[in-house]
């Protein structure tokens, strides 16, 4: 009697970066943070569209990088106080915002793992300090936004205001709305 061995099918297939790093290739409009945790670094420069593909890795990739290198990770920014300047709960025409003032860790953008790690503690730093206020909500949207507002307006744009009112999480479509769908 012979016996078969049923294996999952990867339907979207794992890359590798320069650092040996697993990611996976999406596409902006592919990319929604209601389904899990993890860190999208563009793969191109210049203008993106909803066509963008991004290396979206893993916590688990990230932590990785992040024991392999102790040395290099403890020069690299994990606090608060590194990567924003102040922030504070503000109420506007009736509506609950979390503003935020970015420093240049906030908004910076290399490429690969890198950036993986600049994104996890920009968010896991807002995250840890205000996500038990009684106005905190609709967590994957609240990523969302504050990713879309330092990979577009940056430094540009200050405060960056993400409220806990929007449900969406879908990255492009919260870009596409100028990061509050």
């Amino acid at each position: 009697m012979a016996a078969f061995v049923l294996l999952p099918i990867n339907l979207v297939s794992a890359e590798t970066d320069e650092l040996g790093y697993e990611y996976t290739p999406k596409k902006a409009n592919e990319i929604d943070f209601s389904e899990g945790d993890f860190y999208v670094v563009p793969l191109s420069e210049g203008l993106r569209d909803e066509d963008t593909i991004y290396a979206v890795y893993d916590n688990s990739e990230v932590e990785k990088y992040e024991q392999s290198l102790p040395t290099l990770f403890a020069s690299m920014p994990t606090k608060f106080s590194q990567y924003y300047s102040k922030s504070k709960w503000i109420t506007r025409s009736g509506v609950v915002s979390l503003s935020l003032y970015p420093k240049k860790p906030a908004y910076q953008d290399p490429p690969g793992m890198a950036g993986a790690h600049l994104q996890k503690y920009r968010w896991k730093v807002v995250y840890d300090k205000h996500h038990k206020s009684l106005k905190w909500k609709n967590t994957a949207s609240m990523k969302a936004q504050l990713h879309c507002h330092a990979d577009y307006p940056k430094k540009y744009k200050t405060p960056w205001n993400i409220e806990p009112h929007r449900t969406e999480s879908n990255y492009w479509k919260v870009v596409a709305k100028a990061c509050n769908p």
